[in-house]
Parts: structure tokens; C-alpha cells; sequence
């Protein structure tokens, strides 16, 4: 056999050969683990030395001949004539004469291959001759696998040169590799054998033997394929190796193959069974036969090609019983529940019933970080253990909750099986929920409303409670998603009576939704909004409609720090627990109530996180909440001076059919109202507009609060010079909310009131709403009087009251991010006779928004990943805003935010 990569060895033998030559003779031990080439080296050693006319006597031990005396040197002497008398062995003094005759004449080499199984008559006889040939011109070499403490520490010690043999480099499989496939490969391929063999000559040759035999060309690939089905030569040398490693090896070998990556040793030898006292020289025979890896108190089988081969030589099934006793084992000794996990999914079904509880409980751990990859492998197994009905049902409800956003289809159908298994309600209603949000992403609204009509219609006896919140479930998708709501509407006449108090928290919430879109009784709707949040009621599941109306309402009731609380909680819940529906809700909930406060920046970033979500449904247009995500985005835009981008997210929004008539596809209505008003083309803004207030009053929507159509109407109206129309329109909305009560829809109405009335009359309308909106809370609304403001009292030539109040709206403006409004108010200014100061470029007053917001998470200590994950975008953004922030506050880092920024509201 060719040698390779074992030139530097036989090179150092060469030398010592020499010296043996010169009368200096020596003994030489070659170690190594199986198949590194032992056997090669010592077969090159002879020959060499035999063309150079040494005498060559060689031996080769065996563990059956082990307990035959002189075994090994019958084997050496055979063929020399005359050396072993008829009349049985000689004495120990005239063998080492006898073999010292023999060198007189020309050097001599004894070669010795497998040392640990030498017979100890002739070990002792080894020993002897080592310590005399120190004059003579003898060489003796042997080799042995490690480790050497098998061998007697007497012998080892006699030879004084020692030589270990370890695995190839890979520069020596890739020339292997050449002369083994007779073409020159690439140190990639080289590369890529030396992994799966750790060099091991052995291993590398049956490889590219397997490679060579295929017929294929040289690839990584066709190693891989190897790895998948290892060449029989390899098994057998496999059982081999380990029949001389001891009693224990393969049984341990089989363990480590059936898991498949590193495990505890402990846990190893308690499934392999076996004795303590086996367990370190077992260890530490595999170690030194380059077959195990050790890290710590972790072992796994090394390398690859042997991995492969050990798992091939598994009886059929025996992997999955080896798993299954390791599941037991450690459930038997309180090991964590991913731990037991990891062995159930490969064991198959137990059979047992606290298989399905730890791994639903590692299912809720994987969810939890992240990983809905195996904490849907988890549930599908538990799936297949023996559990009650009711337990089955929640599973598959926990499955269709956990199957990702692309596969829709998986997750409809495990809650439709769901409902069909169970008879427990409150399980059916979490189901029923799931399922009515899933069906309305893909426009199937109606289909949704009928799983919740089904549920609640027998829950009705069983669990009232249940029902109705089902029903009202049914009655609000009805209200903001179909597009002819005639029976949802009648639906929730008949639920709730405005004139009576609700009988518990979930009528109240269609109470207070009722009660907002009619634009009556809003404290009495703040407070039921409010308790069913309290309570929780909201939170039932992440795809109801509960929590996104209740948050709703009290966004239109002013009550907009409270929303904003609520909303923001949401998001992060839905952040927590991983919900890709959830989260397109919370976030378009908390894009909603953003815009009203006037953050344009949080407000564009929820909206595109919720579109960014909801494209992993396969759709961003078919939700309702879609277009109300859509919509304020593009006014966020609008509001920015984007026209170009607003009107594509429109477009986008619509994907060339019309605007939806569903109510939530009202606001996408009003906001290209809004777009076209600012392109100039105040014609069909107010068409728009018109259309939508037709359609909120066909749903019963006349509170102003909702959607302030009329003003942008009126405003279009007088700026084509259609006055009374404008006025009639306008003074219809100041009464509406002044009948709500909402400050900011009084201010909105005073605000476009002032404008249409110009002159004296409008300044003190404007002066009102100005007032009215410093109350309420939404700054952008309270810049955009302002502005006017100014702009009116520079036309009444108040220059100096006008500056005062312009800017003020640039500097509200700039807070807000509305990048018109601060062109518009500095250009007003310009024309008042001021200089306006330039726009702060450093301090906290240059920091937008959005990098206010993340230099305050910076400064509690979240890092960049938590900070993406909190607000729904991508690390990258966040980096951006950090260094933008830095750059302003002129800090060095994150570390000296706490001291720049001030105390946050949270």
C-alpha cells in the first residue's frame, strides 16, 4: 500500500536504521489510533530495509493467539532454517543468541504490528532483547494502537524511541485523492473528505474508493452521498475496532449513533447500561481510537464517516428504542423539558401520557424564543401520544395558532378538526376566533362570521358568556369588514339597546363601538372601553376584533395616552408570543392612534410593519386593518410632502380594484381624498370625500371624531369657491362634535370653519380651535391651526401676533415630523417680516420622533435586536437612528445616552 502524508515518519526511521546499521542498535514503537496507518508504515520499513539487503523478520499479533507461548516468535523465526529446535522452545538466553547469530552477518530488523496482543512469553523475550541490542546492528520496531496502557509498562518503556502516527493534513488527502481517482481534484473536495474522515487513511481511502466506484463526478456532493450510505469495508473495520476497545464499546457506539449529536456522558451510559466501573477505560479506549469526542461531561462519536457507519449498523428500530429509554431516563431524573423533547422527537410515540405534557411545554419554550419550527415538530408529536379529546383540540388549536404566516391552509385546517374533536366551549371559541381571523385574510369574511354564528349558537345554554362574546365577535367583523353590513348592523340593534346599560363586558364593548360611531354618550363608552381592557376581556385571543375597537374608541374619544397605553402593550404582547397575526393588528391599531397624537414617524413605522407582516399571509390588501394601515401611512406621507410615495402606497394598497366598501375601507378612501386635495386636484378629493361620508352614513357612522370627512370636504368646497356648500359641511361637523365631545373633532371643525370664514370671523374661530386642540392632545392637528392661525392674522396685517403663533406651528410641526406643515409655516413667517431660525440640527430638539422614542430604549439598555423587536423593524433601521442620534446629541455611544435623554413617560 502506497504511504501518504507519512514521509516525515519514515524519514526518522531511515536515521535510525542507520544508526542501527553503524552498531548503535534501537527499538522503535509506532502508536496510533485504527486505520491511521500503522500497518503501511511498518510494511514500507521492511521492504526498504530488506532491498538494502537487511535480514527482515516479521510478526504479526493476534488477540486470539494471545495466551500461545512464543506465538509471536515462532512467527518471526519460521522461515529461518534450523532457528526453532524440533524439541520444543529454548530458553529465553539461547533465543537471544540464536537471533544475535543471525545479525553477525548483516543488519537485522524484527517488526512486530499489533504489540498489545503479544503473548507474554515472547513480550518478556521482547523485553530482553531491548535492553542488550544497544552494541548490535539490530532495529527493532513495533506498532500499537493507543492507548498502550493494555501493554505491559515494562516493555513500552524498553523501546526508546517512540513514534505517533495522527491523521492526514489536507493537503495529503487531496494528493491521495489524485493518485486514488487518477485525476487531480480540488482542495475543496480535499477539504471536504478530510471533514468527514478526519484524515484517517483508512477511512479517506474507503471514501474515495465509494467516490471512485459511483461514477460520478468529483464533488462535495457525491461525499455527502457516501456519508448517507458508508461503504461496507467501513462497518466492518468499525465492528472491529470496537471488539478490541472492550466490553461496552459498541453498545455505547450504538447510543451515541441514535442521538445523533453530543449528550451527556452520563446519560449515555445510563441508556447504553452500562457497569460504572466500565465507563472511564471504555472512555478512554474510544478516545485513543480517535472514535469519540469528548468536551466536558459531553461525548459524541467523531468523525463523521464514522457516525454514518454507526448509525447504518443500527438494527431496524433500535435507534428509536435507544431514544425512547433516554426520554424515560431523564424524565425520571426532572431533566428539563426540551431536553426530553429532543430524544421524544426521534423515539416515536411512548405510549405514555406525560410524553404529550413535556412536549407541549418545550412547544411553549420554543415559542417563546422564536423558533415555531420545532415547537410545531414538538406539538405534532404530542399529537401522536394517547391523550383525552379535550386535551387533542387544544393541541390542534395551539397548532393552527403556531403554523407560520405562509402556510394559511395547515393552520385553517388544524382548527376546523379543532372544532370538529372537542365539545369544551371555551376551547371551540379560541378555535372559532383563530379561524373567523385567518378566513378574513383571505377575504372570506363572511365564512368567518358563520365558524363564530356556529360556535355561539349551541354554546348559548352551555356557557352564555362565551356565546355572547362570540356573537359579538360576529357582529363587529359584520360592522367594519363586509361590504353591505345591513344584518350586522341589525345584528347589534338587536345585541345592545344605547338607551340600556349592557349586561356584561363584551356588550359593553359593542356598546361603546355603537355609542362612538353614533357620536353619543362618550364617557359612558370611554368607561366601558376602559373596564373591558381592564379586565382583560380584550386580550381573549389575538385574532378578535375586541381589543382593536376598544382601543379604537378610545382613540376617537381622546383619550389618547390611554389608547396609546393599551395599543402598545398590545404590540408587545404579540411580540412576546410570536403572533404575526396579533401583531399586523397591534400594529395598525397603534399606527392609527400615532397619527392622531401627531408622531408621524411612529405612525409611517407601524403602518409598514403591519403591511411588511401581513405580506407573509400571501396578502396586504385582503384585512381591513390592512387598509387602515395603508391609509395612514399615506397621510403620514402626505403630511411629509411625499405625494409621489403616498400615492404609490395607495396604489399598492388597492392593487388596481376599487376602494373596498367595507367601513375600514372608508379611511383608505379619505386618505386619497386627502392625497388628491394636495396634488391639486381638489375636484375628485372631494368626490372621495363625498363618497365617504355616503358610506359611513349607510353603516350609521355620523361621528365626526371617526373620520372628519365633512371638513376636508368643506375645505375643498371653498377653495374652488363654493362657499355655502363648504359652510353647510362644516358647521354639520362642529355640531357633531360638540354633540360627542371630543376636542379634537371640535378643533378640526373650528379649524376649518375659521379657514372658510376668512377675515375677522375666521381669526377668532381659529383662535378657538387652536384653544380646543391644546387640550386635546393630537399636536399635529394643533399645529395645522396654528399655522392657520398665523396665516389669518398676517392677512388682518397682526404681523406680530401672526410670527408668535407661526412659529410656534414650525416647531410643533418639526416635533411632529409633518416636513409640509414646516415649509409652510416658515414660508408664512418669511411673508410676516420674520427670519426664521433655521431648523436645530443637534440637542434634543433636532431628534425626530422615532430616534426620541429609540435613543429612550437605548438608554434603558436594550439593545439593538430588543429595540428592532419593539418596534417592529429592522436592525438596520435601528442602527441608522442610533447613529443619526449620536451624531446630534454628540456622544460617543450608547453609554451616554442616560445622561443626555430625560426621563421617558414608560
Amino acid at each position: 500500500m502506497q504511504l501518504a502524508g507519512q514521509e516525515r515518519e519514515l524519514c526518522a526511521i531511515d536515521e535510525l536504521c542507520a544508526e542501527a546499521w553503524g552498531g548503535r542498535g534501537t527499538g522503535v514503537l509506532v502508536q496510533g489510533a485504527a486505520g491511521v496507518g500503522k500497518t503501511a508504515l511498518l510494511r514500507a520499513v521492511c521492504e526498504r530495509t530488506q532491498r538494502a539487503g537487511a535480514l527482515v523478520v516479521e510478526a504479526k499479533a493476534d488477540r486470539w493467539e494471545a495466551d500461545c507461548p512464543f506465538g509471536v516468535v515462532r512467527q518471526l523465526f519460521e522461515d529461518v532454517d534450523g532457528f526453532w529446535p524440533a524439541s520444543g522452545p529454548p530458553a529465553r538466553d539461547e533465543l537471544y543468541d540464536r537471533s544475535m547469530e543471525l545479525a553477525a552477518g548483516r543488519p537485522m530488523v524484527i517488526a512486530v504490528d499489533d504489540l498489545r496482543w503479544t503473548d507474554d512469553a515472547s513480550a518478556r523475550w521482547l523485553a530482553y532483547l531491548l535492553r542488550r541490542i544497544h552494541r548490535r546492528r539490530v532495529l527493532v520496531i513495533a506498532a500499537t494502537s493507543l492507548p498502550t496502557d493494555t501493554i505491559d509498562a515494562g516493555l513500552v518503556s524498553r523501546f526508546a524511541h517512540e513514534i505517533v502516527l495522527d491523521g492526514l493534513r489536507t493537503e495529503a488527502v487531496v494528493d491521495l485523492a489524485g493518485d486514488v481517482l487518477g485525476m487531480p481534484v480540488e482542495k475543496e473536495f480535499g477539504a471536504s473528505c478530510h471533514r468527514a474522515t478526519d484524515g484517517n487513511p483508512l477511512l479517506v481511502r474507503a471514501a474515495l474508493g465509494a467516490v471512485r466506484e459511483s461514477g460520478r463526478p468529483v464533488s462535495s456532493a457525491i461525499l455527502r452521498e457516501v456519508l448517507a450510505s458508508p461503504p461496507p469495508q467501513v462497518l466492518t473495520w468499525l465492528r472491529r475496532t470496537l471488539a478490541t476497545c472492550g466490553s461496552g464499546a459498541a453498545e455505547l457506539v450504538d447510543v451515541l449513533a441514535a442521538f445523533g449529536e453530543p449528550v451527556e456522558l452520563d446519560l449515555a451510559v445510563a441508556t447504553a447500561d452500562l457497569a460504572a466501573a466500565r465507563v472511564v477505560p471504555l472512555v478512554d479506549a474510544l478516545v485513543a481510537a480517535q472514535l469519540l469526542c469528548r468536551h466536558r461531561d459531553t461525548v459524541s462519536l467523531r468523525p463523521p464517516l464514522v457516525q454514518a457507519a454507526a448509525l447504518a449498523g443500527l438494527a431496524p428500530g433500535a435507534g428509536q428504542l435507544l431514544r425512547a429509554r433516554a426520554a424515560r431516563l431523564l424524565h425520571s431524573r426532572g431533566a428539563p423539558a426540551a431536553d426530553i423533547a429532543a430524544q421524544l422527537l426521534r423515539s416515536g410515540p411512548l405510549g405514555e401520557p406525560w410524553a404529550a405534557d413535556v412536549l407541549c411545554v418545550a412547544a411553549a419554550q420554543a415559542m417563546a424564543e422564536g423558533d415555531a419550527d420545532r415547537a410545531l415538530d414538538h406539538l405534532r408529536s404530542a399529537l401522536r401520544e394517547p391523550m383525552s379529546s379535550q386535551r387533542r383540540s387544544e393541541l390542534m388549536v395551539r397548532m393552527g395558532s403556531a403554523q407560520p404566516p405562509s402556510d394559511v391552509g395547515s393552520a385553517v385546517g388544524y382548527l376546523r378538526r379543532a372544532l370538529d374533536v372537542t365539545s369544551d366551549v371555551s376551547v371551540q371559541a379560541g378555535a372559532a376566533r383563530r379561524l373567523a381571523g385567518l378566513l378574513c385574510l383571505s377575504e372570506r369574511h363572511r365564512e368567518g362570521m358563520r365558524v363564530l354564528r356556529n360556535v355561539a349558537r349551541p354554546a348559548r345554554d352551555r356557557s352564555p358568556e362565551v356565546a355572547v362574546s362570540l356573537e359579538v365577535e360576529e357582529a363587529l367583523l359584520g360592522m367594519f369588514h363586509l361590504s353591505s353590513p345591513e344584518a350586522a348592523l341589525a345584528r347589534c340593534a338587536g345585541l345592545v339597546d344605547l338607551t340600556e346599560e349592557p349586561e356584561n363586558d363584551a356588550l359593553g364593548i359593542l356598546w361603546a363601538v355603537r355609542a362612538m360611531m353614533s357620536g353619543r354618550q362618550r364617557q359612558h363608552a370611554v368607561r366601558l372601553a376602559s373596564r373591558a381592557l381592564d379586565h382583560g376581556l380584550t386580550q381573549v385571543s389575538e385574532a378578535s376584533l375586541h381589543h382593536p375597537m376598544s382601543v379604537l374608541t378610545l382613540a376617537v374619544a381622546d383619550e389618547l395616552e390611554l389608547a396609546f397605553r393599551h395599543a402598545d402593550q398590545a404590540v408587545d404582547q404579540a411580540r412576546r408570543t410570536r403572533s404575526a397575526l396579533g401583531g399586523a393588528r397591534a400594529l395598525a391599531v397603534r399606527s392609527e392612534v400615532n397619527y392622531r397624537l401627531g408622531r408621524l414617524d411612529e405612525c409611517r413605522n407601524d403602518a409598514r410593519a403591519c403591511q411588511d407582516t401581513l405580506v407573509q399571509f400571501g396578502s396586504c390588501r385582503a384585512d381591513g386593518m390592512a387598509m387602515a394601515a395603508a391609509a395612514r401611512l399615506a397621510d403620514a406621507l402626505v403630511d411629509n410632502g411625499d405625494l409621489d410615495a403616498a400615492e404609490r402606497v395607495v396604489a399598492d394598497a388597492l392593487g388596481g380594484r376599487p376602494v373596498p366598501a367595507s367601513l375600514l375601507g372608508t379611511w383608505l378612501l379619505t386618505s386619497r381624498g386627502r392625497l388628491r386635495q394636495a396634488r391639486g386636484e381638489i375636484q375628485e378629493g372631494v368626490d372621495d370625500l363625498l363618497e365617504t361620508g355616503r358610506r359611513l352614513r349607510s353603516r350609521q357612522v355620523t361621528n365626526p371624531a371617526v373620520i372628519p370627512w365633512r371638513s376636508l370636504a368643506g375645505l375643498g368646497y371653498a377653495a374652488m369657491g363654493m362657499k355655502s356648500a363648504a359652510c353647510e359641511l362644516i358647521e354639520e361637523e362642529l355640531a357633531l362634535a360638540r354633540q360627542w365631545g371630543s376636542t379634537r373633532a371640535i378643533g378640526i371643525a373650528l379649524r376649518a370653519s375659521g379657514r372658510a370664514a376668512k377675515g375677522s370671523t375666521g381669526v377668532t374661530l381659529l383662535r378657538e380651535a387652536a384653544a380646543a386642540l391644546t387640550r386635546s392632545g393630537a399636536s399635529l392637528e394643533h399645529a395645522r391651526a396654528l399655522a392657520d392661525l398665523g396665516t389669518a392674522l398676517r392677512k388682518t396685517n397682526q404681523l406680530a401676533d401672526a410670527r408668535h403663533h407661526l412659529r410656534q406651528a414650525a416647531t410643533s410641526a418639526q416635533q411632529c415630523g409633518a416636513t409640509a406643515l414646516v415649509r409652510l409655516a416658515r414660508a408664512e413667517l418669511i411673508a410676516a417680516g420674520a427670519r426664521p431660525r433655521s431648523q436645530a440640527h443637534c440637542g434634543l430638539e433636532s431628534l425626530t420622533p422615532t430616534e426620541r422614542r429609540v435613543a429612550h430604549l437605548a438608554a434603558r439598555g436594550l439593545s439593538n435586536r430588543e429595540i428592532s423587536e419593539r418596534l417592529f423593524v429592522v436592525r438596520r433601521t435601528v442602527e441608522l437612528h442610533l447613529s443619526s442620534i449620536y451624531r446630534k446629541l454628540g456622544v460617543n455611544g450608547r453609554a451616554d445616552l442616560p445622561a443626555r435623554m430625560p426621563r421617558d413617560r414608560k
